[in-house]
């Protein structure tokens, strides 16, 4: 992993068994795909480095009213859900909605607990 992610470092050794059981499960088996999901992985999550969104209160509030806010699934009021779903796991899931669609798919409770998606197996298989 390290020949296509030459910065991920220690994270490679911590995220390369998650990301091999997501790759199964999700049927990412042939050359070509493993080398574009592990692209992609790579570029969302600076190279394995963040499994959560960098910026401070003024850059998040972008996600917390507005069309975006809105596109996003987020509630309409300024209450912080734009913080509370900033983009986290190793390709960034954003918004409510996402949260919400990401955690019946993987059967937690990502509305409640957006945290779970900063743990290295649900990271992987948000992906």
């Amino acid at each position: 992993m390290l020949q296509i992610l030459p910065s991920a470092g220690q994270k490679a050794g911590v995220f390369a068994p998650v990301l091999n059981t997501a790759m199964s499960k999700y049927q990412i088996v042939t050359v070509p795909r493993v080398a574009a999901f592990i692209a992609q992985v790579g570029h969302e999550s600076g190279q394995l480095r963040y499994v959560r969104e960098l910026g401070g209160s003024a850059y998040l509030s972008k996600y917390d009213t507005g069309k975006l806010a809105e596109r996003l699934g987020n509630t309409p009021e300024a209450d912080g859900d734009g913080q509370l779903y900033r983009g986290r796991g190793l390709i960034q899931i954003t918004g409510r909605a996402n949260y919400e669609a990401c955690g019946e798919a993987l059967g937690l409770d990502l509305v409640n607990h957006p945290e779970l998606l900063e743990l290295p197996q649900h990271a992987a298989m948000s992906a």
